[in-house]
Parts: structure tokens; sequence; C-alpha cells
């Protein structure tokens, strides 16, 4: 199976922002087995990191700093205002981990704020 890189981007993102939300996401529906798979949830993790914070025990978007958010109010956040953005973090990490610049967080820091 050939998957376009802008499909796992995508697929990526959403899974990015269901993770940061505390919600459930299914990496074996894109297919992805061994290496690949491993370093498709490396990478949802490291982006999901960079999304999401606590304060006070309630929910914050880290991009924005909205909140407080419920778990679902926040995935909705994140898919609906910084989709692109999120977007761009897989895609800067993929590039760096594909690309051997050392892994983790390759550039997700850097990338610019919405």
């Amino acid at each position: 199976m050939v998957l376009a890189l802008s499909y796992v981007v995508e697929k990526l993102a959403e899974a990015a922002a269901r993770r940061a939300s505390g919600l459930r996401y299914d990496i074996d529906a894109l297919g992805l087995a061994g290496e690949t798979k491993r370093m498709a949830e490396e990478v949802i993790e490291s982006v999901a990191m960079t999304l999401v914070f606590e304060r006070r025990g309630l929910l914050r978007c880290a991009v924005c700093s909205k909140g407080p958010f419920t778990r679902k109010g926040l995935y909705l956040h994140l898919t609906r205002v910084h989709r692109e953005f999120i977007e761009e973090l897989v895609r800067k990490e993929l590039e760096a981990r594909l690309l051997g610049k050392g892994g983790g967080s390759g550039g997700a820091e850097h990338a610019h704020r919405a």
C-alpha cells in the first residue's frame, strides 16, 4: 500500500491533536508497520506534547493559551483553529526524523505559532 505524504501528515496531525487532548486514536488505521509505525508514534507524541499544557488541572492550548477546555473541546479547538500549524509541525518532525537530523522534536519547538 502506497500512502501519499499529505495523507500521512493529515492523519498524524489528527492523531497528535487527539493525543494532546487525551482522546483515543488508532494508529493501526494508517496501515503502518514496524519501524515506520514506531516513527509515527514518536512523531505523534512529540507534536502532542507541544500542543497542550495544564494549569490548575485544566487543559489549555499551548499554541494560543486559550482555555480551559474539556478534552473534546480542546480537540475541536486544535483541529478547527490550529490544523495547518499542527500539520506543519508533523511535516517538520517527519522531515527531521527521515533525514536523520537527530529526531525528537526536530524543529517542532522552533516552528512559527499560529
